[in-house]
């Protein structure tokens, strides 16, 4: 009686792994179309002259991702190059993003097609270029996963005119540099070894007509922004900066600018002038 008790026990347990392992089997198959269908693709949009793009990242609904600095509780976006042809050099610009995510765990990021316009420059204009990037970039929802796309860039391509309209509708696309930044006041203060506080103020941010939002750029990859705070009644924006690459530790003032938005349109200024 008692080895029959043992079997019957040992049989329940035997089944109840397999519903529980049948259970788990169902939600991964449930949870990966969602997460397959986000998508990368490059979109050309001139022919003659300079060579100009935009990578387009469509990912489901209800699902989001992060800005380039998305502070942190957010996975920072990597563009690693692997293969690329007769090019001198390329630029991608990222639009203003929103504020996301539960309360105590926001972050920067965007909740619909994301399109980053890109730049490239030939070293022979009479040939051909080509880019191969692969881009790795979280997305969330109730979970968050990372993925892995690769996307090619070629001036071979015809114009893409959807996607250029879509760009040119898109008001938060960084769309001009502004003479705003003329006037900022550039304070960079050492926390820590690797950490530093950058602050800037201009009195034309005062003004919720002028200035609605704003946050703290850099462009380059040994920096990384974080705990981005605008002060509106101060006309100032405040970030954190902390050291990427130990490699170069240098920071270059040039390279900082303000994104901010005026009448809900997203530009940029040059953060330190000279």
């Amino acid at each position: 009686m008692h080895k029959l008790n043992q079997i019957t026990m040992k049989t329940k347990l035997f089944f109840r792994i397999i519903c529980i392992l049948s259970a788990l089997l169902i939600n991964l198959n449930l949870l990966k179309p969602g997460f397959s269908q986000a998508t990368v693709e490059y979109h050309n949009l001139s022919v003659d002259g300079s060579i100009k793009g935009v990578i387009s990242i469509m990912f489901p609904e209800g699902w989001s991702t992060y800005w380039k600095f998305p502070g942190p509780n957010g996975f920072i976006p990597n563009l690693r190059v692997l293969e690329k042809e007769n090019l001198k050099s390329f630029s991608i610009s990222w639009p203003f993003p929103k504020k996301l995510g539960p309360k105590n765990f926001t972050y920067l990021g965007f909740d619909n097609e994301l399109l980053l316009p890109v730049e490239l420059e030939k070293f022979d204009k009479y040939r051909n270029i080509s880019l191969q990037l692969n881009i790795s970039f979280g997305i969330c929802k109730t979970a968050c996963v990372v993925q892995n796309k690769t996307v090619v860039i070629s001036d071979k391509s015809d114009i893409n005119y959807l996607a250029l309209d879509k760009l040119q509708k898109s008001k938060n696309r960084i769309t001009m540099i502004t003479g705003l930044g003329s006037s900022n006041r550039c304070k960079i203060k050492k926390i820590a070894d690797k950490e530093y506080q950058i602050t800037l103020e201009n009195p034309l941010m005062k003004s919720r007509t002028l200035v609605s939002d704003a946050l703290v750029d850099y462009q380059g990859s040994s920096w990384i922004i974080e705990n981005k705070s605008f002060y509106p009644e101060l006309g100032r924006v405040e970030a954190l900066l902390k050291l990427k690459d130990p490699s170069n530790k240098e920071i270059e003032k040039e390279n900082f600018s303000i994104l901010y938005l005026n009448n809900h349109i997203a530009k940029r200024t040059i953060g330190c002038p000279s």
